[in-house]
């Protein structure tokens, strides 16, 4: 079966490429990230609860966990390493976000979220960020169930609110970005959430080239990447590593590029990009997952880092 990241490397590189979900399906890693979203969402703690309050409206997951916040906590709590992605997932939004509001507080007019599944940053931050036009840039499958589901959830597309399918095969990121009214003149914050990992490496550079050479001074990325003796299936000491990259691989998303941290940032600098921070799970810890008791809420896992750079 061709590869996820073989079809993510394609959009970007407009080279030739293949789907590695049937036409007509989305991704099932963008559906499970939804569920863990609508599920935190539901967390009794004002500060762990997810931000993602129209996640529940967006989910068709088949993972066979309960959608009431207290069942799937037990469950969840009873196989900690099998559902430590949960815990990952909710600081993962919590930091992307509070990114987001920091590139709109210095100026971001754009958000540009390559690879947006069903994440619904562009209407949970309408009534705050009016000023910002956000893109929607993803499969053509994934983005028709994005905007019938948006339109079930929200009684209809908003107008302020960019949809970018990619024909991978034929199109380049910035032709189908400009298509949409996107302005590489302008200050932009883009999201890769999720998405890096399942890349190969040409189309990865390939990405970060266009940010940097198609956005204005000062624009901004957050990413995250997972670590690179998990790509070559060393999970010794690492928390849920092997239970999680086995079962990616199982529906045809399987991890393929990963850094350590001095990689990481060696990338950055060699494609023009300065490096803002580069946090892990102490860190998303003590800040997102840290409840009003003082203790933190579950143990995420250990093997996937994020990233904020900006464009000098």
């Amino acid at each position: 079966m061709k590869t996820k990241a073989m079809l993510v490397a394609a959009s970007f590189l407009a080279m030739q490429g293949a789907l590695a979900v049937k036409p007509g399906e989305v991704s099932t890693t963008a559906e499970s990230t939804c569920a863990w979203r609508a599920i935190a969402a539901q967390h009794p703690d004002p500060k762990l609860r997810n931000p993602d309050d129209i996640a529940h409206k967006l989910c068709r997951s088949k993972m066979q966990i309960s959608r009431d916040y207290a069942s799937a906590r037990q469950q969840m709590d009873s196989m900690g390493e099998r559902y430590a992605a949960y815990f990952y997932v909710n600081a993962r939004t919590h930091y992307i976000d509070a990114a987001l509001k920091r590139a709109a507080a210095g100026g971001a007019t754009q958000v540009v979220n390559l690879g947006a599944g069903f994440d619904t940053r562009a209407y949970r931050f309408r009534a705050s960020l009016p000023q910002v036009r956000f893109f929607e840039v993803d499969l053509p499958a994934t983005i028709e169930a994005k905007k019938s589901r948006v339109a079930d959830a929200l009684g209809g597309l908003p107008d302020y609110v960019r949809y970018a399918p990619i024909d991978f095969n034929t199109q380049k990121l910035e032709d189908v970005l400009v298509a949409q009214g996107y302005d590489p003149k302008q200050k932009t914050f883009f999201i890769l959430e999720g998405v890096v990992m399942y890349v190969v490496l040409p189309g990865v550079s390939a990405t970060f080239d266009f940010i940097r050479k198609h956005s204005a001074s000062g624009s901004s990325v957050v990413y995250d990447y997972v670590l690179q003796p998990i790509i070559e299936n060393r999970f010794a000491g690492y928390y849920g590593a092997a239970g999680t990259t086995v079962a990616v691989a199982s529906i045809g998303e399987p991890y393929i590029t990963g850094w350590m941290p001095p990689q990481a940032a060696a990338f950055l600098k060699q494609h023009g990009m300065v490096l803002v921070e580069d946090v892990g799970e102490k860190e998303l810890t003590e800040r997102h997952l840290t409840g009003s008791d003082g203790k933190p809420d579950g143990r995420m896992i250990d093997w996937h880092r994020l990233i904020e750079a900006r464009v000098p």
